[in-house]
């Protein structure tokens, strides 16, 4: 009887072992004349690198998704600016994806076109949106399908210089007190003061603003896991800025060429789980990801090698056991698989592939249990 039920306790622990074994993937695309349509969802196997799809929800150009923080619910944008643009909600099981509705970003709004990035925050999602410069919060109901538009902020009428607005990322700052939104036609981020309910967006003032001769076009930050140090990356300069942050305050204390492409078309960027290691990727020519090793005692960073990639890789993810980068590019109609050396931060191409159809970003879900 202590063998079967030993037995049976070894079988249950492989199972599980097995079941963790496996993340699922929310890849998003753009639908438009390409192979794509919509929001795909993917089991990836972290032993073997080899992906299952496992389901697709229909959507118009979701090229950026996110998940709530249970994993219950998915949300995409719209990118549109021909009066399509908007936000969608979708339920999201073990293995499947459907969508619940849909909302256009209002008529009134009319600088609220093509929106591109999505920030989860407990009663409401809040949207960048590129062109014209907005940020739309949408309220949620219980269900987590979207209700509408509860707030927004333009920048119509701020005077920081003669070019248009382009909000491009929004992120929570580590202690949960602040949004800070990356406008890439401005040159700045601004702040917001984070408040409960459905109307998040309190006070704003620009936290920083690059005033060189050159644009710079701030584009995707992200904090360090300790909250003390911020990284920018700027898609039109190809730079890369690190700022020690306290209280709100971005104090920038490094700027660096991200790489040496010129491209102009710097996209994305992370760090690795132990944070050692920041990756930035790179667009429009010697399309490829840098790789910077980071000083955890200052916060700045050092060239540590680039990795060659496909065609246009906008976004990427790195797997919670540092173990592989994901890495979309748009124009192969495939995401990249490639192992982390922990060590050296070094990237290998495995040579295996998950083919879709203009993928152009790619997150990682938990484990599935």
């Amino acid at each position: 009887m202590k063998k079967i039920f030993s037995a049976v306790l070894s079988l249950a622990a492989a199972i599980t072992l097995n079941a963790q074994e496996e993340y699922r993937l929310l890849v998003g695309t753009y639908t438009e004349n390409t192979p794509a349509d919509g929001v795909y969802l993917y089991s990836f196997d972290a032993q073997t690198a080899e992906a299952r799809l496992l389901d697709m929800a229909p959507s118009g150009n979701p090229s950026f998704v996110i998940a709530n923080p249970d994993q219950t619910r998915a949300y995409s944008v719209n990118e549109y600016n021909d009066g399509r643009q908007g936000v969608s909600s979708f339920e999201l099981e073990a293995d499947s994806i459907c969508g619940l509705n849909s909302v256009i970003i209002p008529k009134e709004q009319t600088d609220g076109e093509d929106p591109c990035n999505l920030l989860f925050d407990g009663e409401t999602i809040i949207s960048s949106n590129y062109t014209g410069g907005t940020v739309t919060a949408f309220a949620l109901n219980e269900d987590g399908s979207i209700l509408g538009s509860s707030q927004y902020f333009s920048c119509t009428g701020l005077s920081l210089g003669s070019d248009p607005a382009h909000m491009h990322c929004a992120v929570l700052s580590p202690d949960g007190k602040y949004f800070f939104v990356t406008n890439l036609g401005m040159d700045c981020i601004h702040r917001f003061e984070r408040v409960e309910g459905i109307h998040p967006l309190g006070n704003s003032t620009v936290a920083w603003k690059h005033t060189g001769l050159t644009k710079f076009g701030p584009r995707h930050m992200v904090f360090s896991a300790d909250g003390k140090y911020a990284y920018l990356l700027c898609e039109l300069g190809d730079k890369l800025v690190v700022f020690e942050y306290e209280d709100g305050k971005l104090n920038p204390i490094q700027t660096l060429t991200a790489y040496k492409g010129k491209g102009h078309g710097s996209a994305d960027l992370h760090i690795s789980p132990d944070g050692r290691y920041l990756y930035t990727s790179h667009r429009l020519k010697e399309d490829g990801i840098a790789i910077f090793g980071i000083d955890k005692a200052t916060g700045k960073v050092k060239k540590a090698g680039y990795q060659p990639t496909g065609r246009h890789p906008r976004n990427f993810a790195i797997t919670p056991d540092g173990n592989w980068l994901l890495c979309a590019c748009r124009d192969d109609n495939r995401i990249e698989v490639y192992s982390i050396n922990k060590e050296t931060g070094a990237l290998n191409a495995t040579g295996k592939t998950i083919d879709v159809g203009a993928p152009v970003c790619v997150q990682i879900l938990s484990r599935e249990d």
